[in-house]
């Protein structure tokens, strides 16, 4: 029972201070693959991701998918990463993948000089929808 209670205590810690624990070692829960984190221009965090081997996932390379808006600016600056942007936000998903491992990363933002990371989740194209690791 001790040891429950000091578990239970050690998590409530962890969670005050914005640290989560996995396997003993506290990492950052505020922080992605690769360091991105909410709020960081999407240039940065696409290049610290495939700086650490994440790969850009093509979307819509033989689909006949028709880019619009934020869409065509990234696919002009060759970032065919892009899945979808809306029209009425300029809020974007884009898919990276890793050694079998699936990446969404969402933007807002409606020029790429001004686009940031809003949430990330483990999660690869045409999966159902998954709440963001940055939302837990």
């Amino acid at each position: 029972m001790k040891r429950l209670i000091a578990n239970a205590a050690m998590i409530g810690v962890a969670l005050v201070t914005g640290v989560a624990l996995a396997a003993g070692v506290p990492q950052d829960a505020r922080r992605g693959p690769a360091g991105i984190a909410a709020g960081q221009p999407l240039p940065n965090a696409r290049t610290a991701l495939i700086k650490q081997g994440w790969q850009p996932v093509r979307r819509h390379a033989t689909d006949g998918y028709e880019y619009s808006g934020a869409e065509l600016e990234l696919t002009k600056r060759r970032i065919f990463e892009v899945d979808s942007c809306s029209s009425d936000s300029s809020r974007c998903i884009l898919y990276y993948q890793r050694k079998g491992e699936c990446l969404r990363m969402d933007t807002i933002g409606e020029t790429l000089d001004v686009m940031t990371v809003t949430r990330w989740t483990h999660e690869c194209p045409d999966a159902p929808p998954q709440r963001s690791t940055a939302e837990k």
